[in-house]
C-alpha cells in the first residue's frame, strides 16, 4: 500500500500543474505585454511565437511583424506541452504529472523528471538516470538504462558506468539526443542514439549544460551556463555549428527550414543566418520561451 506522504506528493504535483495550466491558458489571450518593433523584417517568413517572463504568449507574422493569433502555449515555467498541444506535463521534485489541455488529470504521480514528448504522444521521463517511456495505456517501459549508456560510451570516457541521463529530446520514436553526465562536474556530454546504438558523442568540458532542444532538421542545441548562459548548436553527427555568441540567453528557436536561428534574452530577440556569428536583426522583445512556426 502506498504511504499517505506519497499520495500527498502526487496531489501537490497535480495541484501545481492545474494552476500552471490555468495561467498558460489565460496567457494565450493576453498578448499585450510584448510590443513588436515598428518595422518589417524582409527575407524572414513564418510566425514567431514569444512567451514573456510570465509565460504570456504573443505571435508575430514575419516579415510584417503584424499580430497573429497565438497558435499554442510554449514550454515555459516548467510546463512541457505535447506536439499537438493537447497534453501538458510538469515535474515537481522527482514526480511528474500530466493533464489534458482542459485540465483533466491523466497521470498525477509519475516517478521521474525531465519530461519530454515523442511525436506519437508518449511521454518520457528520466528516472534514476534511466529513460522511461509512459503511455496513456499500457505499462511503463524502461526504454534505455544508464547501464546500457555506460556500455555504449565504452572507451569514450573514463568510468563510463557512472554516467546517467539527465535530459532527452526525441527525433523519432527510437532516435533521440540526450545530455549525460558522470559523477565529476566536468564529466558532461551530449549524445545522439539512433537504431539502438550511439550515433554521435559531443563532450562538453568544464561546465553545466541544460535546456536541450532539437532543431527542425535533426540537429540540436543546449545552453552552456559558464561563464554566461549561451547556446551551443551541434549537428546530429557531432560537429559544432556556428551561432552568434549571445550572453545570458534564455531561449532558442529555428525557422522551419533551419536557415535562420532566433535567440532570446530577457530584453531582446536576436535573429541570424545559421552559420553566422553576427545577428542580422534585433527585436526589442524580451522572451523566456520561443517558437518559429511556418
Amino acid at each position: 500500500m502506498r504511504s499517505a506522504s506519497t499520495w500527498l506528493i502526487g496531489g501537490a504535483v497535480a495541484v501545481l500543474l492545474a494552476i500552471a495550466i490555468a495561467d498558460a491558458i489565460r496567457s494565450r489571450t493576453d498578448a499585450s505585454a510584448s510590443q513588436p518593433p515598428a518595422r518589417q523584417l524582409p527575407g524572414l517568413h513564418g510566425v514567431l511565437v514569444v512567451a514573456d517572463q510570465r509565460c504570456r504568449t504573443s505571435s508575430f507574422r514575419l516579415p510584417s511583424m503584424a499580430r497573429a493569433q497565438p497558435a499554442h502555449a510554449l514550454d515555459c515555467g516548467g510546463l512541457v506541452w505535447s506536439d499537438d498541444g493537447s497534453l501538458v506535463a510538469r515535474c515537481a521534485g522527482d514526480r511528474t504529472a500530466v493533464r489534458s489541455g482542459d485540465g483533466k488529470i491523466l497521470f498525477a504521480d509519475i516517478r521521474g523528471c525531465a519530461p519530454a514528448w515523442r511525436a506519437d504522444g508518449a511521454l518520457s521521463v528520466v528516472r534514476n538516470g534511466d529513460i522511461v517511456v509512459v503511455r496513456r495505456h499500457g505499462p511503463q517501459l524502461s526504454f534505455y538504462t544508464h547501464e546500457q549508456l555506460g556500455d555504449a560510451l565504452g572507451s569514450l570516457v573514463e568510468r563510463p558506468a557512472t554516467y546517467v541521463f539527465s535530459e532527452v529530446r526525441w527525433f523519432g520514436l527510437s532516435s533521440f539526443v540526450a545530455i549525460v553526465h558522470g559523477q565529476r562536474p566536468w564529466e558532461t556530454a551530449a549524445v545522439v542514439f539512433a537504431r539502438g546504438g550511439l550515433e554521435s558523442f559531443f563532450p562538453v568540458l568544464g561546465g553545466h549544460i541544460e535546456d536541450l532542444q532539437a532543431s527542425p532538421l535533426g540537429n540540436f542545441a543546449f545552453a552552456r551556463t559558464v561563464p554566461a548562459r549561451e547556446y551551443v548548436m551541434v549537428s546530429r553527427g557531432g560537429d559544432e555549428m556556428r551561432l552568434p555568441g549571445i550572453a545570458n540567453a534564455r531561449a532558442i528557436a529555428w525557422s522551419p527550414d533551419e536557415s535562420r536561428v532566433a535567440i532570446a534574452t530577457r530584453n531582446a530577440v536576436f535573429i541570424a543566418r545559421l552559420g553566422s556569428a553576427q545577428p542580422s536583426n534585433r527585436l526589442s522583445i524580451g522572451a523566456a520561451a520561443l517558437d518559429w512556426l511556418p
